[in-house]
């Protein structure tokens, strides 16, 4: 996985056919999104080690009480009611 994020040629192949992500990931299913402070400390994290829920998270955004997740290996979003 490591060389997918340090090589430009294999981010533009994954970005430009994004079909060619479940041979790379696959074996690789599981979740984590963390929320950080700026003091660098984590207040709280989501984890789904198995990717049954979602896996591959890209981006996370919280409004109005809820976590919306994306992906760029399915084609929906994610929205999880956050603790209050």
């Amino acid at each position: 996985m490591r060389f997918l994020y340090t090589s430009r040629a294999s981010r533009y192949l994954i970005g430009a056919f994004p079909k060619l992500s479940q041979w790379v990931i696959a074996p690789h299913k599981k979740a984590m999104v963390v929320n950080v402070g700026s003091d660098g400390e984590i207040i709280r994290g989501f984890d789904d080690p198995t990717g049954k829920v979602m896996g591959f998270v890209t981006s996370a955004l919280e409004f109005e009480g809820h976590l919306y997740l994306g992906t760029l290996y399915n084609d929906f979003i994610g929205k999880l009611p956050l603790p209050t």
